[in-house]
């Protein structure tokens, strides 16, 4: 007997089968940050007790580093505070790449929030 599926089924199939999961469906992780590098934003799920290391490595999944090809070690995160630091001499924002052990309530880093993402081409 032959399987019939419909362009429905094959669709979502298809769909399902190209798509990768991540956390969002984990019950914990009902907030994300935006994680920004030029022109691409990255929506990670988290929690407030994540570490820095962790949003690392959620973003070398989003970038397809399962092989190890990504070295999170080169990457450098920035909490966006437009209302707080700079220079107040020169108006330029001054700025330090976060320690990958704080946690995102360490920086109050909350729903929503952006986060900078540089890369060292070191």
């Amino acid at each position: 007997r032959l399987s019939h599926t419909t362009t429905s089924q094959a669709s979502t199939a298809y769909r399902n089968h190209n798509v990768k999961h991540s956390n969002m469906s984990t019950p914990d992780k009902k907030e994300y940050i935006r994680v920004k590098r030029r022109n691409q934003t990255f929506f990670i799920p988290t929690s407030p007790s994540d570490s820095f290391a962790y949003i690392k490595e959620e973003i070398c999944k989003a970038l397809g580093g399962d092989d190890d090809s990504i070295d999170p070690k080169l990457m450098r995160l920035y909490v966006d505070n437009k209302n707080e630091g700079g220079d107040a001499d020169t108006g330029k924002e001054t700025k330090k790449a976060i320690p990958d052990a704080a946690l995102l309530s360490d920086h109050d880093v909350k729903n929503d929030d952006i986060v900078i993402l540089e890369m060292d081409e070191s």
